[in-house]
């Protein structure tokens, strides 16, 4: 397993089943620039490809998660054409795409300052965890644009009342309301994140990877209106196949034996993870 971590600025760190991407322009406050996003298009294309990885944690360096795009970025923009200028923002969109569409369980550990689309990175995430004092803020509209990019992603997370709340008003909002509206699923309240997400990590202890990714698929596409209430075959094809995989007669033997046996092997602790490859499980 080997990301070529030749990169300016993000970093990436490989333990186990778990890979760390961390935003890195921390005097910018982690400010997304084409050069970044371009770093992550690169990353997210090599962690997609490890069978072995489970999860994906996203975090930044230095006071603030990410404090949206920064705005040097656009002050060339009349200089380039409409076409060119969306080509651009369209490398934006496609990192949220393939970050929501990663097989690993992707979870974002955000602080500080989580703006515009700092928001949208963390949306495109199957779960958020916050610091409590964590604050966040479309402030697309009090610069004259809007974050159409973000928005389908967020739009996933947030009511249509809250959507225009915080987007039409541009207004500030911390962890506990965030929570409160879904775009927060774990508030770190006790100063030690590190703690908050490797205790969150431990409860897919007993999960078998190979189970996870394929029902965290199956959720984006039943949610996508992919798989419908009509789609019977298909359905019942897919449970056949699970039931058949080596997984599948694993726990379902365990089961009916009554052995608790995990189906991965992860510590509860972080360290040394262990390998969560399906062909190597510690049962």
């Amino acid at each position: 397993m080997n990301v070529k971590n030749d990169f300016r600025y993000i970093e990436i760190h490989l333990d186990g089943p778990l890979a760390r991407i961390n935003l890195d322009r921390p005097e910018q406050n982690n400010a997304l620039t084409l050069d970044m996003i371009a770093e992550l298009d690169k990353a997210l294309d090599e962690i997609s490809e490890m069978e072995e990885l489970l999860f994906v944690v996203l975090s930044g360096n230095g006071r603030s998660f990410c404090a949206g795009v920064d705005l040097n970025w656009f002050s060339g923009a009349e200089e380039r054409s409409l076409e060119e200028n969306a080509a651009q923002y369209k490398q934006l969109a496609d990192v949220l795409l393939k970050l929501f569409q990663l097989p690993q369980i992707t979870i974002a550990n955000v602080h500080g300052n989580v703006f515009g689309g700092g928001i949208g990175l963390m949306a495109a995430c199957d779960f958020v965890l916050a610091e409590a004092n964590a604050r966040f803020m479309f402030s697309e509209v009090k610069l004259g644009l809007l974050p159409a990019i973000i928005l389908p992603f967020v739009a996933k997370r947030l009511s249509v009342q809250n959507l225009r709340k915080w987007i039409l008003t541009g207004s500030l909002f911390h962890t506990q309301e965030a929570g409160r509206a879904g775009l927060v699923d774990v508030v770190c309240s006790d100063g030690q994140p590190e703690n908050t997400l490797l205790e969150f990590i431990a409860s897919f202890d007993m999960a078998a990877p190979s189970a996870v990714k394929m029902t965290k698929k199956m959720i984006n596409q039943v949610a996508n209106g992919k798989v419908g209430l009509t789609d019977t075959e298909l359905t019942a094809t897919i449970l056949a196949e699970a039931v058949l995989s080596h997984n599948g007669q694993i726990g379902i033997h365990a089961f009916l034996e009554k052995r608790k046996k995990p189906l991965s092997n992860l510590s509860p602790k972080g360290k040394g993870l262990g390998n969560t490859d399906s062909e190597n499980l510690n049962i």
